[in-house]
């Protein structure tokens, strides 16, 4: 099993938001994460990300540098490909300037021109991020995503700020790294317009909500 979160409990600041989770994905695999706002989707996906740590529990991720050992550890920042609620771009640098910073910065050697072309970005290369649109911005922030491969694409409301024609291009890029055995978890109150092998709603834990209320 890659990736395995076994009995792992979360919290925002002093709220429990998750507790004692338990679920794993293969290879070629997808999970759907959905609950109400605050519920805790974003900071589940930051903490598999390796940005928050666990209250208790285990996040752990098998790949192929460790398989033949049977050695398991925490997923590494080279097998994540993390988009959030903040796109990642620089204001003051151009549509092509953002993606060649990516480039150097993931060490990747992928041609940008067809990166652009697919994701409409081409007409807007000299022009600095600061400048587009919300749509457009976004955009810019998934184009990163074919820049280099890897296994663990999380992705926090991907579709945030997309039309019909974008979210469609998102849809078949998540399929095409699912059907190659890549693994996805999506957070997103908007159908991204694919099959997911599992899903997950979280609920609020109005237990302890009320306790401190008292």
């Amino acid at each position: 099993m890659p990736l395995n979160i076994e009995n792992l409990s979360l919290r925002r600041g002093s709220r429990l938001l998750v507790k004692e989770l338990n679920f794993s994905l293969k290879e070629g695999e997808s999970l759907l994460l959905t609950g109400p706002n605050g519920v805790g989707k974003t900071t589940l996906i930051r903490a598999i990300a390796g940005f928050i740590p666990p209250v208790s529990g285990k996040i752990s991720y098998q790949d192929e540098l460790n398989r033949e050992s049977g050695e398991i550890t925490a997923p590494p920042p080279e097998s994540i490909h993390y988009i959030g609620h903040k796109n990642g771009i620089r204001a003051s640098l151009t549509v092509l300037e953002n993606l060649e910073f990516w480039c150097a910065f993931f060490g990747a050697t992928t041609p940008l021109k067809p990166v652009l072309e697919r994701f409409s970005l081409t007409p807007l290369i000299d022009i600095p991020a600061g400048y587009l649109s919300a749509g457009q911005k976004r955009r810019l922030s998934l184009a990163r995503l074919l820049l280099v491969k890897r296994p663990i694409w999380l992705l926090d409301e991907p579709t945030v700020s997309l039309d019909q024609l974008s979210t469609a291009l998102l849809a078949e890029e998540a399929e095409a790294h699912i059907s190659e055995g890549g693994i996805l978890i999506a957070a997103t109150h908007i159908p991204l317009g694919i099959p997911f092998s599992q899903e997950i709603a979280l609920t609020p834990n109005y237990e302890q909500a009320w306790d401190e209320m008292l």
